[in-house]
């Protein structure tokens, strides 16, 4: 079932994407192979979103008919469509927005697809699943779980907009933070800073090379200084730290006009910190599956347990990444300075590429391809892992505490998850979606409220957290998709499912709900 774009990235076309997950996200994109159940407005305008930027191919399974209603919100069907297999309309249509994505389509129920025949799905990168009753959904959230392939249940109804993420456990090894801090090793330089920074003869320089050495080393140099007359620790007080500022400071021709001077003050704080490992880091590190590999563990486990013995080795210190941020300097100086940190940076590669071999050679496993290794060494820094729970264990052992907790709260949005999950079990037990005929609509209301009374019993929570306003406007929706809310969590579910292919960012844990009535989200770990 999978299939493999081996073309050549188009560079041009997806120069702007480029800039945000590189050449080995956009690999990673047209690649994957993408399974959408159901072809509605919600799962097209979802799919949109990943072929504009080029996955490598789709596969939409529905068995739906293409009927009047589809008009009105599914941008992806047209007039002439009506009576036509919408599988295979929307497919064509999705198509036609980039030449590079291969899709087809398979007329088939998913429910009946699920019952019969759930080995269908083991060979998708991984799965979208919209408007998909519950029953169905647990036995494909269950087989997926197993296999490891993400699942994205996305659905509007309404206003409202739910997107539920599961996969057991995914790895990031790029997570991009919004604002890292450098890591110039200025607490603890490495010898080439040292003997930079022990080279300088400031009184020797005339005013417009002084004005120009690279602030890194004149923070190095005279907190080596302060350290000669501290018994060997850095200023670590505010008193001390306000003191070494003025002493720094001091040491300049012109504060007021001296940048790289004026950069060295405004840095101070940052780098006469201790470095520590970042929290998320430091968890992979105590975790069980960095101290046992075995021959089947996924590489990404195998190189955690080399930065585990990386660190015990460097002073609980992680591999130098070796990047150098603009500075004022002059170009000499900086390039001085850029070839230490880069020669710091392949020193510590090595020394994690030799790790890793060792781990390889004594489990047996087959080797971890170089650019995997360097990848994950230069971002040590940035790694993280989502466990997500299984959607069989949010219905069957709910977090009754926290949706409580959060019912209690005014307006709060945990209510559309209790109606949402309301609207569910009617679908089940009555197979339409309450107030989807015009005829039925007050007998729904009353219908609903029973259903939605009987599941808060099931999980303990009072049925007076949950107002009949809600439940009366939830009959009003009549099971409809609205196109702004399929459009909008069609964006969101896209650029989660971005994350979840490429392994960059931090992807959501793990719903997602959207109340397009006062345009308002919140995010549950359920």
């Amino acid at each position: 079932m999978s299939q493999n774009n081996t073309t050549t990235t188009d560079t041009d076309k997806y120069d702007r994407q480029l800039r945000l997950w590189g050449e080995d996200g956009q690999s990673k994109l047209e690649k994957s192979h993408i399974l959408l159940l159901n072809g509605n407005a919600t799962g097209c305008e979802t799919l949109k979103n990943l072929v504009l930027p080029g996955i490598g191919s789709f596969t939409i399974v529905d068995n739906k008919k293409v009927v009047e209603q589809d008009l009105g919100n599914n941008f992806f069907v047209e007039r002439s469509s009506i009576g036509k297999p919408r599988a295979s309309v929307v497919c064509e249509l999705l198509r036609e927005l980039n030449d590079r994505v291969k899709g087809s389509s398979v007329e088939e129920c998913p429910v009946h697809l699920i019952n019969n025949n759930i080995s269908f799905f083991k060979d998708f990168s991984l799965v979208i699943a919209s408007r998909l009753p519950e029953p169905a959904l647990l036995t494909l959230s269950q087989y997926l779980f197993e296999k490891n392939i993400p699942l994205a249940v996305v659905n509007s109804y309404g206003y409202i907009g739910y997107l539920r993420i599961s996969t057991p456990e995914h790895q990031i090894i790029e997570s991009k933070p919004d604002d890292p801090i450098d890591d110039l090793r200025i607490y603890n330089p490495f010898q080439q800073l040292v003997d930079q920074a022990d080279a300088l003869d400031l009184k020797s320089l005339d005013s417009q090379k002084h004005s120009h050495v690279p602030y890194v080393l004149l923070l190095i140099k005279f907190l080596k200084e302060w350290r000669s007359t501290h018994d060997n620790k850095m200023p670590e007080s505010r008193a001390e730290k306000e003191e070494f500022k003025k002493i720094f400071i001091s040491k300049s021709l012109d504060y007021s006009d001296e940048k790289n001077f004026i950069e060295g003050v405004n840095n101070l704080l940052k780098y006469v910190q201790p470095p520590r490992i970042p929290g998320d880091v430091q968890n992979l590190l105590k975790d069980a599956k960095a101290s046992n590999i075995t021959e089947t563990m996924d590489d990404f486990w195998v190189l955690v347990s080399a930065l585990k013995d990386f660190v015990e080795k460097n002073d609980n210190t992680l591999p130098l990444h070796g990047n150098v941020p603009d500075m004022t300097s002059d170009t000499e100086s900086f390039i001085k300075l850029q070839k230490a940190y880069q020669e710091k940076s392949q020193a510590d590669l090595t020394q994690f590429t030799n790790l890793v071999d060792q781990i390889v050679t004594k489990t047996g496993r087959s080797s971890i391809s170089p650019d995997l290794i360097k990848k994950f060494c230069k971002n040590s820094r940035f790694l993280n892992i989502i466990r997500y729970r299984s959607i069989s264990d949010e219905f069957s052992q709910p977090k009754t505490k926290m949706i409580i907790s959060e019912l209690e709260q005014q307006d709060n949005i945990m209510i559309f998850y209790t109606l949402l999950r309301g609207v569910d079990k009617f679908f089940n037990n009555y197979h339409r979606y309450p107030g989807s005929n015009d005829e039925d609509y007050e007998s729904d209301i009353s219908l609903l409220k029973n259903v939605i009374s009987q599941f808060l019993s099931e999980i303990n929570i009072p049925v007076d957290l949950v107002k009949d306003d809600y439940i009366n406007e939830f009959v009003r929706f009549g099971g409809s998709e609205l196109h702004n809310i399929a459009s909008l969590m069609g964006g969101v579910t896209s650029q989660e499912i971005i994350k979840l292919v490429t392994h960059q960012y931090v992807p959501l844990n793990n719903t997602f709900i959207f109340n397009g009535i006062n345009s308002t989200t919140a995010s549950f770990n359920l």
